[in-house]
């Protein structure tokens, strides 16, 4: 871009630019923004580059983007990935069966576990197959989690004291001459 053809911010944009690079959700959205306040400061590309850690034509596209279509294009960009293999109905589902034990489903088990999770959803929703991190994953993310069960003191040992003592007695350790040969 051609500094001849740079339009100057207006005090407004300005400000807007400092509010945004205090509330910048990400790196890269935080590094657009810069580059426009320099470069608009009077700083060459290049020196913007150099500030900033990357290449003269990531400034220039940044400043290409600014230019188009304002805040909207230095925001960032929604990111790709594939959509997910297990529909929100099929989960469902299994939300509606952790409920109750595995017992009343038909599986042998007391509990449910991940692996068990993944087994229902294949064979009773017809999911295909799956991880069974993306079904931990997408259960947190839908607001589950796992109960992991303490163990309790059912009796209090009278020895207890007397234990503990001797533990930390141990961890302290002893220095002792081994032969060398």
């Amino acid at each position: 871009m051609l500094r001849e053809d740079w339009v100057r911010l207006t005090k407004g944009q300005r400000k807007a630019i400092r509010h945004r690079l205090r509330r910048a959700g990400s790196a890269a959205e935080r590094r657009r923004l810069n580059a426009v306040a320099l470069y608009d400061a009077g700083q060459t590309m290049e020196a913007i580059a150099a500030t900033l850690g990357c290449s003269v034509g990531s400034i220039s596209l940044d400043l290409q983007r600014w230019r188009a279509e304002r805040f909207a294009g230095l925001a960032p960009k929604a990111r790709g990935g594939s959509e997910p293999k297990v529909s929100d109905e099929q989960f469902a589902a299994l939300e509606a069966v952790l409920e109750a034990p595995p017992s009343e489903v038909g599986y042998c088990a007391g509990t449910w576990t991940l692996p068990l999770m993944v087994r229902f959803l294949v064979e009773q929703v017809g999911a295909p197959q799956l991880h069974i991190g993306n079904v931990s994953r997408r259960l947190a993310a839908r607001g589950w989690r796992r109960l992991r069960p303490r163990l309790g003191i059912v009796r209090q040992d009278p020895q207890r004291e007397e234990k503990l003592a001797a533990i930390e007695e141990a961890k302290r350790g002893r220095w002792q001459r081994t032969q060398t040969r």
